[in-house]
């Protein structure tokens, strides 16, 4: 069997298949920085393997790998003693909290730069007019913790929309909705996706318009899918809300979902600390030929990596180096004992909880309300979330 563990190699990474992501072995020497997917699922994978592909070289050893949900990519930020990064949609913050996870542990995450943006999209029977008409109906919303699903969790939670989730493969949900068996799939990958593009005016489905959730910012942004985006679009005589209505080729509003490249918030005096900087600069350096990367954009309810902030703060790229503002940062750091002796937190990957519409599932332990806790205390308080998800 195909061994977790990836290497650089971007078509060989985009190739392989999903089950190469329930593998998992020891962190190998030599390696400075590991690179994980959001998921699984194609958009994701292909993600990574641009990045990779981008900023592979010799000053930076960069493995590559597939994590197989979200939750699992996150909990493995605070691995060690190599630093840990992984390209997780805008909304996994909220979606973390939406599942259970404590606070100290969810908002010890930071992002070093903007990725690229993917688009939600909602694919539906003719039959179905608006979002609201699937109110109750079974909706495919992507696998458990996948990019899709976090996604469609937060919105329809702040949406309040309750349906019946049903969590499939991408390629089984289409051919679902394709044969009437449910009214409705739910999508996020950049446009245009590979999936679509074989749908035929005559297949019966469109987009559902899908606006901006009310409340407080979650990263979500208002965008179009065009008819030049899907050529099903453009053709054809059909109904709804957006697409094409009367023969005339129309565009559908979606939200449009940034992809941040997250890590933990380590101690400038550590070596993942490190590891993540140098990773920073090559981006800087040779990421500009990526879709939708920006180093400078904000993404609502996330923090910056200190010492990107710093590095912004005097300026960017006038300024030197991210790798500049962080020797500032560990030359101004209190003298600390750093334990850099744990090299994973887990043996295997672990299972997603079951999670409904709104993402609820049952709490691990959290700290004590009204407590401020100290890093050690932080430390440990992540070390027994990581038990609680081994043992549960």
């Amino acid at each position: 069997m195909l061994s977790r563990r990836l290497t650089l190699a971007g078509p060989i990474l985009a190739g392989l298949p999903r089950n190469a992501a329930a593998q998992y072995r020891p962190e190998e020497p030599g390696t400075d920085v590991v690179l994980l997917s959001a998921d699984s699922q194609a958009p994701s994978v292909q993600a990574v393997t641009d990045v990779a592909a981008r900023v592979k070289t010799s000053d930076v050893r960069l493995r590559a790998e597939i994590g197989p949900d979200i939750l699992d990519s996150a909990s493995r930020l605070a691995e060690r003693p190599v630093g840990v990064a992984a390209m997780l949609p805008s909304v996994s913050l909220v979606y973390m909290m939406q599942v259970g996870l404590p606070e100290h542990i969810a908002f010890a995450n930071r992002f070093i730069g903007r990725m690229g943006v993917s688009e939600f999209h909602v694919l539906a029977s003719r039959q179905i007019g608006d979002m609201r008409a699937l109110a109750g109906q079974k909706v495919a919303v992507g696998p458990r913790a996948s990019a899709t699903q976090a996604t469609a969790a937060v919105w329809l939670a702040r949406s309040s929309l309750q349906v019946e989730p049903v969590f499939l493969e991408p390629e089984q949900a289409l051919t679902a909705v394709l044969r009437g068996q449910i009214p409705a799939m739910m999508l996020l990958a950049p446009k245009p996706a590979g999936l679509f593009l074989g749908l035929k005016p005559t297949d019966g489905v469109h987009f559902l318009p899908v606006d901006v959730p009310p409340g407080k910012s979650v990263g979500l942004f208002p965008t179009q899918i065009l008819p030049t985006d899907y050529p099903f679009l453009a053709g054809g005589q059909g109904g709804g809300q957006g697409g094409n209505q009367g023969g005339i080729a129309r565009p559908v509003a979606t939200i449009e979902v940034p992809l941040v490249l997250a890590c933990y918030n380590w101690s400038s005096l550590t070596p993942m600390f490190m590891g993540l900087v140098r990773l920073t600069d090559l981006l800087i350096q040779r990421g500009s030929g990526l879709r939708g990367f920006d180093m400078i954009a904000d993404v609502p309810g996330w923090q910056r990596f200190p010492p990107v902030e710093a590095w912004l703060a005097r300026g960017g790229p006038a300024a030197g180096t991210v790798t500049d503002a962080a020797r500032r940062q560990r030359q101004s750091a209190p003298p600390e004992s750093i334990d850099t002796s744990r090299t994973t937190t887990s043996s295997r990957p672990v299972p997603p909880p079951d999670t409904d519409s709104a993402g609820a599932s049952p709490a691990p332990p959290r700290p004590p309300a009204g407590t401020g806790l100290s890093a050690a205390e932080k430390e440990r308080l992540f070390q027994q979330f990581l038990d609680w998800r081994r043992h549960r």
